[in-house]
């Protein structure tokens, strides 16, 4: 398997009348992987290979790619004429420019443009993975098919042959998953547009078509469904969000539609819900949360727009600040922008909360100003690609970030900094358990040695870059390997007008069925059970985290870990930290943070971090030998949040089942309001009693079920809630 795993650099791609069209393009260095298990991955069918399917009703005339209709080119030239002239200078050699000219041919066809056109589309000579030759050439051919001549149409169509055999080459040389960022960056898209522009135009049209709907139907959109889920969402790093599945959420579907009638938008719930996901992953402070593999925390998705207006999605449309009315959306074409989904107000009237059900994620939030308290919790399956082993991770933001996402994603892909610690479950806010003994070396690759990997006592070693599987090509061998992949579920989620609350399972991203076999990825045999129930109180504006635990061994050391930015100070069993806000579009109040750990009681607490501490594991400081701090410093605009602490919380005694019980109190430096929290225990439950000012809340965690009891008082009201899970 071929993972291009290198930093990214994203480039405008300029749309003909919008500065809103991005796409990227990804600058890499390639590692090849090997498998750690003598296990060959399924091979995608070759395009000969696959049997022919008439697809009824497919569009014969030609555009049959989304193009500018007469209306559109009528508005765009009366509401940006100069915009219009300004695609004039154009650099023969750039992808950008091929588009440019293109459009400018589209909006005045004349005989020397058309001739223009022609020879930069038949002189094109394919490279990389083909996509910035073949996407204009299918663009060229059909935008302006009724002006070519029978020869030229000819000479096109054997150019667009000769793309569709180089892309099905690159994706199936190179083995490109559907899940994984290099498929959408963008043979997939490349491939789409050539295959409908070819089909019945040429004899090669058949196979090219015949591949890419197999691709389409087959591998592609049974992964989506998978990893979208009902609400929406993606599971890779989410820069890789901009620069992979971002510009192919929209295209691919909509060039699928014009072609064929099928109108998957009105079908596929994921789709629509993948807007939500947009919005709910941005923090107060107008970022992105810190999650998976990413440097960079604002990079803009191409698609936003076009899928916004094909769903009048108001918020969608309008939380970014509204582009310019009467210009296309998306790349190559989509509907024209709109002052009618304007809305300002949209975004407060979108819940508080959401459940991506496809990747297990809980976002929650106590308003939609700057100084929300901002919550995430995570607990899904692993979908191999740029993601860490992070299942059970939280964090916490208001007024700056207060727990974080630690570590850094680099200074390159697979850097000791990255696999030693950003990646694993060290970095993250979970609970470890460590077996001294656990110090299995990743497989050597390219005829290299064993790579030894600290041990942190986290999750099991799955996904990208540990040498141990190739991506899954499709959702079927995703499922025959369903016991590497299944890292955790959500069992229980709950949510009202009062609380935000998912019971996880997190018992598989510890151990599977070869755990404690001596292989690398499976790790040894540490954990027997694990259930993590998060809690946001919205009304006291609390997160309250419980987690039940068994061990293989008692002597296994249980560390339930949390990050922070600045130096955390102990008081008793609280843990007080605070954090100035970064934000770069506004000024507010810092952030405090209070800590309180209930059970167990008698808890041990360290604080790690501190000059030449900051990322400290096993024993090592991996930060690069200083240089990582180079790094963050140059990155100057919504910086990386790297971190220099961790609290520890330990057990006072050794025993193999442990239950933690912690409190963590968010609030502004101008806040004076404190909450009284205390801690409750009889035979059968723990929890704790939480009161403010007008409302007390109790929360009491059965011993030997994963059930959860609250109890609401609010001056003479009352009120229980029960959650079990069955």
């Amino acid at each position: 398997m071929n993972e291009h795993p290198g930093r990214h650099k994203q480039i405008s791609i300029l749309a003909i009348f919008t500065a809103t069209i991005i796409a990227g393009i990804l600058i890499a260095t390639t590692l090849v992987y090997t498998a750690e298990h003598d296990q060959t991955p399924q091979e995608p069918p070759l395009a000969d290979n696959i049997a022919k399917i008439e697809i009824a009703n497919f569009r014969r005339q030609h555009p049959r790619l989304p193009a500018p209709t007469a209306d559109d080119i009528s508005q765009i030239q009366k509401h940006y004429p100069n915009v219009a002239r300004a695609t004039l200078n154009v650099d023969k050699h750039s992808p950008r420019d091929l588009y440019r000219t293109i459009v400018k041919t589209t909006f005045h066809p004349t005989p020397a443009s058309l001739n223009e056109v022609y020879r930069l589309m038949t002189n094109l000579k394919f490279s990389g993975r083909g996509d910035r030759q073949a996407k204009p050439l299918a663009q060229a051919y059909d935008w302006l098919y009724d002006s070519w001549s029978a020869e030229q149409k000819q000479n096109l169509q054997q150019k667009l042959a000769e793309g569709c055999r180089y892309l099905i080459d690159v994706i199936d040389k190179q083995q490109l998953s559907p899940y994984n960022v290099f498929l959408y960056n963008s043979p997939f898209q490349a491939l789409m547009a050539t295959a409908i522009a070819l089909y019945q135009d040429h004899p090669y049209g058949g196979k090219c078509m015949h591949y890419t709907r197999n691709l389409w139907i087959n591998r592609v959109l049974p992964v989506w469904r998978q990893i979208m889920g009902k609400n929406g969402g993606w599971h890779e790093g989410l820069e890789y969000v901009g620069i992979g599945i971002g510009q192919a959420v929209y295209q691919v579907p909509a060039m699928w539609r014009k072609a064929t009638g099928e109108d998957l938008f009105k079908t596929e719930a994921g789709i629509k819900g993948f807007l939500d996901f947009l919005i709910y992953r941005t923090r107060p402070d107008g970022t992105h949360m810190r999650w998976g593999d990413g440097a960079y925390f604002d990079r803009i998705v191409s698609d936003r727009l076009a899928l916004a207006i094909e769903y009048n999605h108001k918020a969608a449309y309008s939380f970014k600040g509204c582009p310019r009315p009467f210009a296309s959306s998306t790349y190559p074409w989509g509907p024209l922008t709109t002052d009618r989904l304007c809305d300002s107000n949209a975004l407060h009237r979108l819940p508080l909360e959401k459940h991506f059900d496809g990747i297990g994620m809980v976002v929650a939030r106590s308003n939609w100003d700057n100084d929300a308290t901002y919550v995430t919790f995570k607990a899904g399956d692993n979908y191999w690609s740029h993601s860490h082993l992070d299942q059970g991770s939280f964090t916490l933001y208001k007024g700056g970030p207060l727990i974080i996402d630690s570590g850094l994603y680099g200074p390159r892909y697979g850097s000791d900094h990255h696999m030693n610690y950003s990646y694993q479950s060290i970095a993250h806010n979970v609970i470890t358990v460590t077996d001294e003994q656990d110090n299995v070396p990743a497989p050597g690759k390219d005829k290299k040695p064993p790579r030894p990997i600290a041990n942190d006592g986290g999750q099991r070693r799955i996904g990208s870059g540990w040498g141990v599987e190739p991506a899954p090509m499709d959702l079927n061998e995703w499922l025959n390997k369903k016991d590497l992949y299944h890292s955790g579920k959500i069992e229980k989620y709950y949510a009202d007008e009062n609380f935000v609350i998912a019971i996880a399972d997190l018992t598989p991203a510890y151990t599977n069925q070869k755990s404690g076999s001596g292989a690398f990825s499976a790790r040894s045999r540490r954990v027997e059970d694990y259930w993590r129930t998060f809690i946001y109180d919205k009304k006291l504006d609390i997160v309250i985290i419980h987690d039940d635990i068994t061990s293989t061994d008692k002597n296994f050391v249980k560390r339930s870990i949390f990050h922070t930015i600045n130096q955390p100070q102990q008081e008793n069993n609280k843990i007080v930290s605070r954090v100035l806000s970064n934000s770069p579009l506004f000024i507010q109040p810092s952030g405090e943070l209070e800590a309180t750990v209930l059970f167990p009681k008698k808890a041990h607490i360290n604080i790690i971090g501190g000059k030449g501490a900051e990322f400290l594991v096993d024993g090592k400081n991996y930060d690069e030998n200083g240089t990582l701090w180079d790094v963050v410093q140059k990155r100057t605009r919504n910086p990386p949040e790297p971190g220099s602490w961790r609290v520890e919380i330990t057990p006072p005694s050794a025993q193999n089942k442990d239950r933690f019980l912690i409190v963590y109190n968010p609030k502004l430096s101008n806040d004076r309001e404190n909450l009284s929290i205390k801690r409750l225990e009889t035979q059968s439950q723990i929890g704790c009693r939480i009161e403010g000012s007008t409302l007390a809340h109790e929360f009491l965690f059965a011993e030997n079920e994963h059930d959860l009891t609250i109890k609401l008082s609010n001056g003479l009201k009352q009120k229980t809630i029960n959650l079990s899970v069955p």
